[in-house]
């Protein structure tokens, strides 16, 4: 019970929910009115003093419940108090009908059971309870009228004298006892549903600021502010640690005391203050709860937030000088082999009983770590992707550049020491001069490859990059797509530039083909990049997805990089001696997700 009646845990409700909730009322209403009518024009004999007066209330709420109904199919969104307004309405209607009738004893007693029913639907338990009181006092107050003849000559006392033990009797207790257990379950069940589907949208509400173009520091600082804001705590702390020797890093979120918002700090921790953080748990254990600055938890869960029996997590001594609570959750997560965390939540008000806490923690780091850890992952496979290119160009610099800058260095100084004809002078000024001016071209045909595609230009540069390579190589080099405009977003532009430009070098340095044809096709699903050569192919066989590659340690690592950058799927078929096929499947719903 002090789970039910405790805040909710909840970031935002939807927005066209109350309108949703509203409708549906004002629907069954307009059926139990009708209902009602109906009952009482086919069985007309029960023993009202006014039955002509009774039909007229039913006809009147009747028209309230068909004109709540035409209101709310017009309305786009509820005004405010309108559904606290029309749940006074819906206690109130049940209560004047009774003075008319045989008190809580007649069939009427259900429009009392519906106002709850409205209650519970709308909010919760607490609300439920709330209606519950109204409707009790007010009936309370017709049956003490009636026991002290306060209205011994009209309607009120001829409606209830049919009444066996009217008033405040037996009867009356036993039907008021009846109506509080309904609210209480009614309403308990109703809440637990609300919490469950809070709960729910919660979480998904928080996914949502898992953003790969936000980045991995940003992306913390959303999903930890938000969890804040649901459990309404006062400081929020991850700490991460890869390996059991690297130093770990703890990133901070605490409310500012003078203006109420929150700031959002990291730093790297020393050995030493990192191993206060990452303390022994027990076997199986994932979560644990501290309460009044204890150093011994007084709950433990394990991943499935299942209470551990007899288990304990001991704080040590630095930890506990650094932090000072009256209630403090952890739950660890286990990310990679190679890849710990800790999350610490201090004084969190919402969501009931620590144990109850505790396991929605679990919940939650349970649902969104991977979708973290796949931010964590693809900005680890840029960084090596940018890293590879870098090498990469230093490389072709290396070996082309800077090389043939020697070599001209050389030439100059043989131009000006040596003695030559006026002939072999312009001959060899003639060669140093070609010789610059290719690798000035050579030099800014790398610079454009380095600079990012535009999607209108990634076809024309595709088909320029070809093109040269086949004059430069000799190799027969095509282009074919079956596309006039591209629509993939720049970032995969750029890769897939990267992409044919890796195998092209590949195709000339180790296959010994004499043809290669490049394709790029669009499906109703996405894309498809299709590199084919007929040279030696790889030295394995067969058809390989890049799962499989990575698994046996095959097949080109820059090329498998970039496919995992862009979230393709990477298709690599060989057959030794015939040539090899590399295909790149860029799915649809993928392609807005890649910064």
């Amino acid at each position: 019970m002090l789970d039910i009646l405790s805040p909710r845990l909840a970031l935002r409700e939807r927005t066209d929910e109350t309108i949703r909730v509203e409708r549906a009322l004002a629907a069954a209403r307009l059926m139990l009115s009708v209902s009602a009518l109906a009952a009482l024009y086919l069985n007309p004999a029960e023993s009202f003093p006014a039955p002509a007066l009774v039909f007229g209330l039913l006809v009147a709420y009747s028209a309230h419940a068909l004109a709540l109904v035409v209101l709310l199919g017009r309305w786009s969104q509820v005004p405010p108090r309108f559904a606290w307004t029309v749940q006074a309405a819906d206690i109130l209607w049940p209560c004047l009908i009774s003075v008319f009738t045989n008190g809580p004893g007649t069939p009427f007693f259900l429009f009392f059971i519906f106002a709850l029913l409205a209650a519970a639907f709308r909010w919760g338990m607490r609300e439920t309870l709330l209606a519950l009181v109204v409707a009790i006092a007010t009936l309370a107050g017709e049956a003490y009228a009636v026991d002290h003849d306060w209205f011994a000559n009209g309607w009120f006392a001829h409606a209830w004298s049919g009444e066996a033990g009217s008033g405040l009797g037996i009867g009356f207790m036993m039907r008021m006892v009846y109506l509080i257990i309904f609210a209480v379950l009614i309403g308990y069940l109703a809440e637990w549903e609300k919490r469950r589907r809070s709960e729910a949208l919660s979480i998904s509400h928080i996914n949502t600021k898992v953003r790969v173009d936000a980045g991995l520091k940003a992306t913390l600082q959303a999903v930890m502010q938000d969890l804040m804001k649901l459990f309404g705590s006062r400081e929020l702390l991850l700490v991460a640690r890869e390996g059991k020797v690297q130093r770990a890093n703890l990133w901070r979120v605490e409310r500012v005391a003078d203006t109420g918002g929150m700031e959002f700090t990291w730093r790297q921790l020393d050995d030493r203050e990192g191993q206060s953080y990452f303390f022994e748990l027990p076997a199986q254990c994932a979560g644990a709860a501290w309460l009044q600055s204890g150093p011994v938890s007084a709950i433990t869960v394990d991943r499935d937030g299942k209470p551990l029996a007899g288990s304990k997590c001991q704080l040590l001594p630095e930890f506990l000088s650094r932090h000072a609570f009256d209630r403090l959750l952890a739950s660890s997560i286990q990310v990679a082999p190679d890849l710990s965390c800790r999350l610490f939540l201090f004084e969190p008000k919402r969501g009931g009983l620590p144990e109850t806490q505790l396991r929605f923690l679990r919940d939650v780091t349970n649902r969104v770590t991977p979708a973290i850890y796949n931010v964590y992952l693809l900005r680890r496979l840029r960084s090596r992707a940018a890293a590879a290119e870098r090498g990469r160009v230093a490389r072709d610099l290396h070996d082309g550049v800077v090389q043939s800058l020697h070599a001209l260095a050389f030439r100059l100084y043989v131009l000006r020491t040596g003695r030559m004809s006026e002939r072999d002078r312009t001959q060899e000024l003639l060669d140093m001069q070609e010789l610059a001016q290719k690798e000035a071209a050579s030099l800014r045909g790398m610079i454009q490859h380095l600079q990012p595609f535009e999607p209108k230009h990634l076809l024309n540069s595709l088909a320029g990059m070809i093109e040269k390579y086949g004059y430069d190589t000799g190799i027969a080099a095509k282009f074919v797509c079956d596309a006039s405009d591209v629509n993939l977003p720049p970032a995969i532009c750029r890769e897939i530039a990267g992409v044919v430009q890796e195998a092209l070098a590949n195709v000339l340095k180790h296959s010994g083909a004499e043809s290669v044809v490049v394709r790029l096709s669009s499906q109703s699903d996405g894309w498809i990049l299709t590199i084919e050569d007929d040279g030696r192919g790889f030295e394995f066989s067969g058809r390989f997805t890049q799962l499989e590659l990575e698994r046996v340690r095959r097949g080109p690592l820059i090329i498998k990089q970039r496919a995992r950058a862009m979230g393709g799927e990477l298709t690599l078929v060989s057959t030794p001696g015939r040539g090899a096929r590399l295909e790149i499947k860029i799915p649809q719903g993928l392609q807005a997700n890649v910064a």
